[in-house]
C-alpha cells in the first residue's frame, strides 16, 4: 500500500512542468503540495513558497499546510505573505513564540507600540526571551517616547552571562538614538574594549557618537582601520558628512539584536530558529546590511544557494559591506559551478580602494583551485607586498612556493618554502611538503627524510605525513619498515589515490604481489592523476620493476 501510496504521488510529481497550467500554478492542492516538498528540498525556496501558498489557497484551514506555506515564506524572505500567514495561524489558534516575532516585527514597523507589546508577551516561554524580550520592551517604550524608562531597563548591572552582552550594546545604540553623545561615546568605548568580535562596527558607531559630540579630530582618530566600515566612515567623516547612528530608532535596534542572535543561533549549524531571526532582521531593517549577510550566510549553509544569492545581492554596490559581501557571493557561485563569475567578484574585491591582502589571498586560492599556478603565484606575490613587514606570514609563502613547485620552478618554490619553514620552523604541514618535494626529486635526501620526519612526530595521526614517512623509508630501501607505515597511512587515508599506489609498490618489494595489484586497482578508482593513472596501469600489466624502467 506505501509502494501504491508513493508511486502515485511520484506520477504526480514527475511531469511537474507538463502540468502547471498557463498562469503558472499547480492543477491542484494536492499537486501544489507535492510541487512544494520537491521544490523546498532542492534550492528553490521561492517556487516552494509559492506552491505551498497555492494549496493552502486551494485547499484553507489545513493547519499543516499553512504552517509550511509561513516557514518557506519566511526562509523566503517574502515579509509580506509571512505576516499574513501567521496572522491565519494565530486566528487558528497555531500561536507560538515563533509566531509571535513576526507579529512583533510587523507592529514595530507599523508603529503600533500596543500590538508590538502583545506580541512580546507571546515570547515568555521561549529560551530566548531572557535575551529578547527586556530589549524589545525597551525599544518599544523609546518608540512611544519614554527614553528614561527605556533606558533604565537596559541596565546591564541587572543581567548576567550573555544576556548582558545584548543589553550592554543595545544600551549604547539606544543612547545615541537619544542623542546623548558623550553617554553613547562611554558605553561603545566600553564594549570595544571587551569585545574583539565585530570591533569594527562598534568602533563606527563610538565615532559617530563622539564626532556628534563635536570632537571630530577624536572621532577621526578612532577610525585609523583599513577595513572597509572603518574607512567608509572616515571617508564621510572627512567629507564633512556625518557617519550616521547604528540604530537610529527601534527597528534597526530590533534588527540588530535578530541579527546576533540568528549568528549566535547558528554557530555549529543552521537552524530553522536562527533563520527565522535572521530574516526578522531583514524584515525590520532592509538598510542594515549586516542582516543580509547573516541569512545569506544561513541559506548558503543550508544549501539554498539561489536565496542566499538574493540576499547578498540586497547589500547595495556603494555599501561598506559591498566587498564582504561579494566574496560571499563568490564562494556560492563557485559552489553552484559558476566559476567564472566568482572569479570576476573576487578579482573586483581586489580593486576597491583599501583593499588588502586577504583579498588577494582570496583570488589566489581561486586560481588554485583551478589549478591556474601561474596566476595563482602572482595573485599570492600581490599579497605577500601587502603585508606589513615582520609579519608572520609562513602561510603565504608556503602557498606560493607550492604553487611554484607545481608549475615546475623548482628553485623559486624551494626558495619560498624555506622561507616558510624559517618563519615557522615546526609547521607540519611545511615540513612535510619541503620534504616530499625533496624526496621526489632525490634531492637532499637525509634532510628530506629529517623533515618528514619532525612533521610525523609533531601530527602523527595526518595520513599524508604518515605516507610521506613510508614513502621515505620506501627511497631509503626499508621496504618492511615501509609497509608498516604505509599500512598506518592507508588506515588513516583509505581512499586516496597516491597511499594506495604507495603501499602496493611496498607490497611488491615485499613480494607480496596479489596485494600489490590489488592496491594498485584500488587506487584506480580513486581519482588519480593522469600521469598517475598512466604509471598504475603500467604497474598492472607489466610489474613494478618493467613500469619503472619503462617510466625512465
Amino acid at each position: 500500500m506505501r509502494t501504491l501510496l508513493f508511486l502515485s504521488l511520484l506520477a504526480l510529481a514527475a511531469p511537474a512542468t507538463a502540468r502547471i497550467n498557463a498562469a503558472g500554478q499547480p492543477s491542484s492542492a494536492l499537486h501544489g503540495y507535492v510541487l512544494g516538498r520537491a521544490a523546498s528540498s532542492g534550492d528553490s525556496l521561492t517556487d516552494a513558497a509559492r506552491f505551498f501558498e497555492f494549496a493552502n489557497a486551494q485547499d484553507p484551514g489545513k493547519p499543516t499546510l499553512v504552517r509550511r506555506a509561513f516557514e518557506l515564506a519566511v526562509a523566503s524572505g517574502d515579509a509580506e505573505q509571512a505576516f499574513a500567514l501567521a496572522h491565519q495561524l494565530q486566528a487558528s489558534g497555531g500561536a507560538n513564540p515563533e509566531l509571535g516575532v513576526l507579529l512583533l516585527s510587523e507592529a514595530v514597523l507599523k508603529k503600533d507600540w500596543k500590538a508590538a507589546d502583545a506580541a512580546r508577551a507571546t515570547l515568555a516561554g521561549a529560551g530566548y526571551a531572557q535575551v529578547v524580550s527586556p530589549i524589545v520592551d525597551a525599544w518599544v517604550r523609546f518608540g512611544r517616547g519614554e527614553n528614561d524608562a527605556a533606558l533604565a531597563i537596559l541596565d546591564p548591572q541587572q543581567f548576567t552571562g550573555f544576556a548582558r552582552s545584548y543589553v550592554t550594546e543595545q544600551r549604547a545604540h539606544m543612547l545615541a538614538a537619544a542623542r546623548r553623545w558623550p553617554e553613547a561615546a562611554a558605553a561603545y568605548a566600553s564594549l570595544r574594549a571587551g569585545s574583539p568580535a565585530g570591533i569594527s562596527f562598534i568602533r563606527v558607531g563610538e565615532a559617530d557618537a563622539v564626532a556628534e559630540g563635536g570632537d571630530k579630530v577624536r572621532a577621526l582618530a578612532l577610525l585609523d582601520g583599513n577595513d572597509p566600515p572603518t574607512v567608509a566612515a572616515r571617508t564621510r567623516l572627512q567629507a564633512g558628512k556625518r557617519i550616521g547612528a547604528l540604530a537610529p530608532g527601534p527597528r534597526q535596534g530590533i534588527a540588530w539584536m535578530a541579527a546576533r542572535l540568528a549568528s549566535d543561533l547558528s554557530r555549529e549549524r543552521p537552524v530553522p530558529l536562527a533563520l527565522l531571526f535572521a530574516r526578522t532582521a531583514t524584515f525590520l531593517a532592509p538598510d542594515v546590511p549586516a542582516g543580509w549577510l547573516i541569512a545569506g550566510d544561513m541559506l548558503a549553509r543550508g544549501g539554498q544557494r539561489s536565496a542566499a544569492l538574493a540576499a547578498y545581492e540586497k547589500v547595495a554596490d556603494d555599501d561598506a559591506l559591498a566587498v564582504s559581501a561579494g566574496i560571499r557571493r563568490a564562494e556560492v557561485l563557485e559552489a553552484m559551478g559558476d566559476t567564472a563569475q566568482a572569479g570576476a567578484l573576487l578579482r573586483k574585491a581586489t580593486t576597491v580602494p583599501g583593499a588588502g591582502s586577504d583579498a588577494w589571498v582570496r583570488l589566489g586560492d581561486w586560481h588554485r583551485r583551478a589549478s591556474a599556478f601561474g596566476p595563482a603565484i602572482e595573485a599570492y606575490s600581490q599579497a605577500l607586498a601587502l603585508t606589513p613587514e615582520g609579519a608572520n606570514n609562513w602561510g603565504l609563502w608556503f602557498l606560493r612556493g607550492s604553487m611554484k613547485e607545481q608549475a615546475g620552478d623548482w628553485p623559486g618554490a624551494e626558495a619560498d618554502l624555506r622561507a616558510a619553514l624559517q618563519l615557522s620552523p615546526d609547521e607540519p604541514v611545511v615540513l612535510n611538503y619541503l620534504g616530499y618535494s625533496l624526496l621526489d626529486r632525490s634531492l637532499k635526501l637525509p634532510e628530506a627524510s629529517a623533515l618528514i620526519e619532525k612533521a610525523a612526530a609533531l601530527r602523527p595521526a595526518d595520513g599524508g605525513i604518515i605516507d610521506s614517512l613510508g614513502w621515505s623509508q620506501f627511497r631509503r630501501g626499508n621496504f618492511a619498515e615501509a609497509v608498516s607505515t604505509l599500512e598506518k597511512a592507508a588506515e588513516l587515508e583509505a581512499t586516496d589515490a597516491t597511499v594506495n599506489d604507495h603501499l602496493g609498490d611496498a607490497y611488491w618489494r615485499t613480494g607480496r604481489r596479489i596485494e600489490a595489484n590489488f592496491r594498485w586497482r584500488a587506487a584506480l578508482q580513486m581519482e588519480p592523476s593522469d600521469k598517475q593513472r598512466r604509471e598504475l596501469l603500467a604497474k598492472l600489466d607489466y610489474g613494478l620493476d618493467a613500469a619503472v624502467a619503462m617510466a625512465n
